[in-house]
């Protein structure tokens, strides 16, 4: 086969790879509600973003929302300018965000360990639960993924090569990242570069480029700082207070909105985020004295170190701060999938299967038990919730087991297909199933249990355009679906509140319009006019 063949060939397998990939990633998209609070939020200044047409600048419930900056409300105004106000539009940003980082790891991974593991790099990052959650989510969190996927891939190049294209584009995803998220896009790429320059002298001349190059520099401050010296310009004094203090310094100083958690909240998270791959980090906890010694693994280590003990240290703590080291938890995963024995494999099948098994049976456990949640609200969402039998698709696994061996032999014999050949190949079908069940199974069925009546009661009251303010609730989506901004606070007289009805906490006198689960929709009465 000549060059040019040759190049055909793998152009035509990436193409192909890439649109399978973006199939499971586009799976079931739209099939859940959205969850508040994060996602009901994001998707309703969205929706006010559109309405207002000022995409300069995001609003909640017609109040300032200093949350997050702008980058990724531009996405989703984009994407539900072309798609509509939906589920699949709002949270389509974060798919492709989620199949392009997977792009990248598997393309890095490829250079650097062949093509076997930039196969396990892709599926690795697709399925695993966090990642794959966060690429369901209309939030911010898998655009930045994909950023720091860039920086990671593009920081290594930089003190490996020194690379000057690879510190301009550096330069550019860490701006993007900027505008997405704020000041931890900057945080982490420079928390490992300082402690791999103390590690590794030898980095240290790269580094100096790095901060000097005047180019990157002007890519960094061109693309970031003109939205936030318009928005503290717009703003003044409560951007400041808003943004920088009260989300980003406080969070990290104190407990915001009581995310609060143990020392060792991450321990229990990584393996719960990185299932049905989490086995694996046994390997590579035993291999890390090895890889120490190698430069790039040294690099991973500790990108993953520092996020790790950044946020467990941090007083605000959310199981998604620890996939800010995704890639390198992805890549030291596939380093682990590529040498485990058998027997690590048997034992990553086993905790795989056992980590479905729990989340397929849990709905029905809770359904059966109600007495173990605990709070009144959740407790009568579970109670109201369809019944499920799920659990059925624990028997689709035996069926895997079966076709994994048969699927390995395949591979092994058959060319061009051979070349992706792995240990770990037949656990990747298992992960793709699992990826599957939970996007048109599990997803939807939560969704439908927690979010229902929020969405039930804002399309009951679509056509009303009279304001329907949250009482003591805060569930955005509820203003997403009735395409009605809904304040949050106490009504005035005549007007309509979105309330929690487990234990009614208005006048006796007020009527009720409206009950599904445990919200309803009250309103109160006129003033009385005095009599002269």
């Amino acid at each position: 086969m000549s060059s040019s063949d040759q190049a055909n060939s793998l152009t035509l397998k990436w193409a192909l790879g890439a649109l399978a990939l973006l199939g499971l990633f586009l799976l079931g998209l739209d099939q859940a509600l959205l969850f508040d609070v994060d996602e009901g939020a994001f998707s309703e200044a969205t929706r006010e973003m559109l309405v207002s047409g000022d995409w300069s600048h995001t609003t909640l419930n017609g109040l300032d929302r200093f949350d997050k900056p702008i980058g990724v409300y531009w996405l989703q105004a984009i994407s539900a300018s072309i798609f509509g106000l939906n589920e699949f539009a709002f949270r389509l940003p974060s798919a492709l965000s989620g199949w392009l980082a997977s792009l990248a790891l598997a393309r890095f991974a490829q250079q650097l360990w062949g093509p076997r593991a930039g196969l396990l790099a892709a599926v690795i990052s697709a399925t695993s639960l966090g990642p794959w959650a966060m690429a369901r989510t209309a939030t911010a969190d898998a655009l930045l993924g994909l950023f720091f996927v860039l920086i990671f891939i593009d920081l290594w190049r930089v003190v490996s090569s020194n690379s000057v294209a690879s510190r301009r584009k550096l330069a550019l995803w860490v701006a993007l990242g900027l505008l997405v998220k704020g000041p931890v896009a900057i945080v982490v790429p420079l928390g490992t570069l300082a402690i791999y320059g103390l590690l590794m002298p030898q980095a240290r001349t790269p580094l100096k480029a790095l901060f000097s190059d005047g180019v990157a520099w002007l890519i960094l401050l061109a693309v970031s700082c003109p939205w936030y010296l318009y928005a503290y310009a717009r703003h003044g004094q409560n951007f400041i207070n808003g943004f920088l203090l009260k989300h980003n310094v406080e969070r990290f100083m104190g407990s915001m909105e009581g995310h609060s958690g143990h020392w060792a909240y991450f321990l229990v998270a990584l393996p719960l985020l990185w299932l049905p791959w989490s086995t694996l980090c046994l390997s590579a906890i035993a291999n890390v004295r090895t890889q120490w010694q190698q430069p790039f693994f040294k690099y991973a280590w500790i990108w993953f170190a520092f996020v790790f003990c950044f946020f467990s240290i941090a007083n605000t703590k959310l199981p998604h701060y620890l996939l800010y080291a995704g890639p390198a938890v992805c890549l030291l995963l596939t380093s682990a999938a590529l040498s485990a024995s058998r027997l690590m494999w048997s034992l990553t099948w086993a905790v795989a299967i056992s980590g479905l098994a729990a989340m397929l049976l849990l709905p029905s456990y809770l359904q059966q038990h109600p007495e173990w949640v605990t709070d009144v609200f959740y407790k009568a969402l579970l109670e109201g919730s369809p019944q499920t039998q799920m659990k059925v698709w624990l028997f689709a696994v035996p069926l895997l087991l079966y076709l994994a061996p048969t699927l390995n032999y395949f591979m092994r014999v058959v060319k061009p297909a051979n070349t992706y050949m792995t240990q770990g190949l037949g656990f990747i079908s298992f992960s793709v199933f699992q990826a599957s069940v939970l996007a048109l199974v599990v997803l939807p069925w939560w969704a439908q249990t927690i979010q229902a009546p929020v969405q039930g009661l804002a399309l009951k009251f679509r056509d009303n355009t009279n304001t329907i303010v949250q009482w003591r609730v805060h569930l955005p989506s509820f203003a997403t679906y009735r395409q009605q901004e809904a304040p949050r606070r106490e009504p005035l007289p005549g007007e309509m509140a979105l309330v929690k009805n487990t234990k009614p906490y208005w006048p006796m006198e007020w009527e009720t319009l409206a009950v599904i689960g445990p919200l309803a929709v009250v309103k109160a009465p006129e003033l009385l006019r005095s009599k002269p």
